[in-house]
């Protein structure tokens, strides 16, 4: 949903802002892997930025093997602008109620605006404590008609989580703003551990 960039802010204070929001989405996929046994998921997310810095927070139910729990995640990071490249550099720290093993990851992703109606961007992340890395390119493009946006990429951990192959995976999808407040994203996903699916998503923000 890189596309429909939403960003809703309320001041706190002359510098700090917050948005917050929520998804209905009929699967959580992650990298390519679901997190949900193939079922839905709720998830909220609320972010303050001050700057260029920023502090977040993200939730959603979770089932790995039929065994279901809650994810917790906190990250934080900078927005720097290099040249015409937006940047978001960080690190999220991924917390489960029950599963109590360590998880994180440090991430760099970058934007590049062709025109006003598309974009081509890259994702990389580090997982320091599993020492695998996974990078990934996307592009899209908006005003297709009917309020339509597309995009889609593809990535890679390049063997690094030692898996039988490559855990490639790639999507592409349309997401439509329905409100000011809710949008929609109906997207297909491939993966190469995984297989195919065809993935619905409702958010609402405010």
């Amino acid at each position: 949903m890189a596309l429909l960039s939403f960003n809703p802010t309320i001041a706190l204070a002359d510098d700090i802002a917050f948005s917050f929001g929520s998804d209905v989405t009929s699967n959580y996929l992650s990298k390519g892997f679901t997190q949900t046994d193939d079922k839905a998921a709720l998830q909220v997310w609320a972010e303050a930025s001050f700057g260029l810095g920023y502090v977040g927070f993200f939730a959603s139910n979770t089932s790995f093997g039929g065994v279901k729990d809650i994810e917790y995640d906190l990250s934080f990071g900078v927005r720097p602008t290099l040249g015409d490249v937006d940047l978001d550099i960080g690190y999220a720290q991924y917390f489960y109620r029950d599963d109590k093993t360590d998880y994180g990851e440090f991430y760099i992703k970058g934007t590049y605006d062709i025109s006003d109606r598309s974009y081509v961007g890259f994702k990389y992340y580090r997982e320091v404590f599993f020492d695998y890395d996974t990078f990934y390119v996307e592009g899209g493009f908006s005003d297709l008609g009917w309020g339509l946006a597309l995009s889609g990429g593809i990535g890679s951990d390049f063997g690094t989580r030692g898996l039988p192959k490559d855990a490639v995976y790639a999507d592409i999808g349309f997401s439509k703003e329905l409100s000011d407040n809710a949008a929609f994203d109906l997207r297909a996903h491939y993966s190469a551990s995984e297989g195919n699916r065809l993935v619905a998503t409702l958010s609402f923000y405010n």
